[in-house]
C-alpha cells in the first residue's frame, strides 16, 4: 500500500479509539445505511469488540448483517463496513471494524475566529403538517392555516383541538408550567418520563395493546414500573398511585390524560383531557395519540407568538470559535438554552462581521458538552454571503 492510501486509512487502535471517544463526547452521529436509507444514531458506548448505538428513532424492522456506517469526524468524512445486529428499536450493536476509511480533502476551510466574530440565534421550532396536508376536517385545516403565520392567532387554535378533541372527552386545559413551580404528582410524573400518562384506560390489561403504545403513553400501571425504575420503594409507589386513584375519584374524574407539551426535548406544559363519572365514557389510547399530533402544533404556534423565548445573543454577544463557507462552530456558556439545543435542532442565525451582517439558518451537527461548543452546518444561506466568508477564510478579504 503507498503513502497516499495509507493516510485514507485508520488501522492503528489508539487512532481509532480517539475518534470514538470523540463521537461520543461531541454526540456526533453514526449513519448507518439499510435499503438506501441512512439511520443516525449516537454513540452510547464501545468497546474493543463492538459499538453500541442509540437510534434516533425506533426501527421497527428486522436488522442484521453487513451495513456500512459512516461518519464525519474533524470535517472529514469517513466511513467502515461491518456487521449489525439489532438489539432493541432503540439500539444497534455494530461489530468494530479493523479499518476505517477517510475522505481527507476538506469541503470548505475554516478560519479561527474565537474573540473576533460574534453572533446571535433564535431556535426554530417544527412540527409535522403533512399528515393534515389532505384532511378533510374544517378545524384542522384552520389549525394548519393559523400555525403557518408568522403570528398565529393560538385562540383560533385552542379552539379548533377543543372542538376535535370534543368526540372523546368532555373537559380540555392547557397549562404551562412557571418556572420553580411546585408540581403535583401526576405533573412530575409527565415532565419525567416525557410521555402521556393515561389515567383510568380500560385497555390497561391488554398487554398487546400495552405493547404498542408504550414508547408513548405511560398508564397507571407503566407509571408503577417507571417509578420502581426511578428508585422509589414498591411500597411507596403502590401508595402514591393509590392515592392519585382515590384523589381521581372523590373528584368524579372517570377518565383523564395529560398530554405533554414538548419544547425541543423538554416537556413544558401539557394538555389535560378529563371525563366525568356520569360521561362514564374512558379515554382510548389511540385517542390519545391523536391529541398528541395537536399538541405539538400548539407548541410550534406558541413559540411564534413570542409566548416562549428561544433567542439568544440579541447584542450579538455569542462567540464563533470558527466558520466556513459551510458552517460555524460557536460558544454558549452559562445558558438555560443550551438544554434545547440537541443534534438536528434548527437555528436561525444573525453573524456580524466589522464590514457586514450575514443571515442564514442552518441545524446543530455536532456537541461538545465538555468545551460548551456546538458545530451547525449552514442549509440557507444568501450565495453572497457564502461567497463573502470563503473569501474572508482564504484571506482574499478582511473581515
Amino acid at each position: 500500500m503507498n503513502e497516499i492510501s495509507k493516510s485514507l486509512v485508520v488501522s492503528s487502535d489508539v487512532e481509532r479509539d480517539l475518534i470514538f471517544q470523540s463521537l461520543h463526547r461531541m454526540k456526533e452521529p453514526v449513519e448507518i445505511e439499510l435499503g438506501g436509507e441512512s439511520y443516525p444514531g449516537l454513540v452510547k458506548r464501545y468497546d474493543d469488540e463492538s459499538i453500541l448505538l442509540a437510534m434516533e428513532s425506533p426501527l421497527k424492522m428486522s436488522i442484521g448483517g453487513p451495513v456500512r456506517a459512516h461518519f464525519v469526524f474533524h470535517n472529514s468524512y469517513h466511513y467502515f463496513d461491518t456487521t449489525v445486529q439489532k438489539k432493541d428499536d432503540r439500539h444497534v450493536r455494530l461489530v468494530l471494524p479493523e479499518s476505517i476509511y477517510k475522505n481527507m480533502l476538506r469541503k470548505h476551510e475554516r478560519l479561527k475566529v474565537l474573540n473576533r466574530l460574534f453572533m446571535r440565534f433564535r431556535i426554530l421550532i417544527h412540527t409535522e403538517h403533512k399528515e393534515f396536508s389532505n384532511t378533510s376536517l374544517p378545524d384542522e385545516r384552520i389549525i394548519i392555516r393559523e400555525v403557518g403565520k408568522p403570528k398565529p392567532a393560538v385562540d383560533k387554535i385552542l379552539a379548533g383541538i377543543k372542538r376535535l378533541v370534543s368526540d372523546f372527552t368532555q373537559n380540555i386545559q392547557v397549562k404551562i408550567f412557571k418556572e420553580d413551580e411546585k408540581l403535583s404528582f401526576e405533573e412530575d410524573m409527565l415532565k419525567r418520563s416525557k410521555k402521556i400518562f393515561l389515567i383510568y384506560d380500560v385497555d390497561e390489561d391488554n398487554i398487546e395493546e400495552r405493547k404498542f403504545f408504550e414508547e408513548k403513553i405511560l398508564t397507571v400501571t407503566d407509571a408503577y414500573e417507571f417509578l420502581i425504575r426511578e428508585g422509589v420503594s414498591r411500597k411507596s409507589a403502590e401508595s402514591k398511585l393509590l392515592d392519585l386513584l382515590q384523589q381521581k375519584r372523590n373528584t368524579g374524574v372517570f377518565s383523564e390524560c395529560l398530554i405533554p407539551l414538548r419544547l425541543e426535548g423538554e416537556v413544558v406544559g401539557y394538555i389535560r383531557l378529563s371525563s366525568d363519572m356520569d360521561h362514564h365514557r374512558s379515554i382510548k389510547p389511540k385517542s390519545a395519540l391523536r391529541a398528541m399530533r395537536y399538541a405539538g402544533i400548539l407548541v410550534e404556534a406558541l413559540v411564534k407568538y413570542d409566548y416562549f423565548t428561544l433567542e439568544s445573543g440579541e447584542d450579538f454577544d455569542i462567540p464563533i470559535v470558527n466558520i466556513s463557507a459551510g458552517g460555524l462552530l460557536f460558544k454558549l456558556d452559562g445558558s438555560a438554552l443550551k438544554q434545547y439545543l440537541m443534534i438536528r435542532t434548527t437555528l436561525m442565525m444573525s453573524i456580524r462581521f466589522p464590514s457586514r451582517q450575514v443571515e442564514a439558518s442552518g441545524t446543530i451537527h455536532r456537541i461538545d458538552e465538555e468545551r460548551s461548543e456546538f458545530g451547525v452546518k449552514f442549509a440557507v444561506i444568501n450565495e453572497a454571503d457564502s461567497l463573502f466568508i470563503d473569501d474572508v477564510v482564504n484571506g482574499r478579504l478582511s473581515m
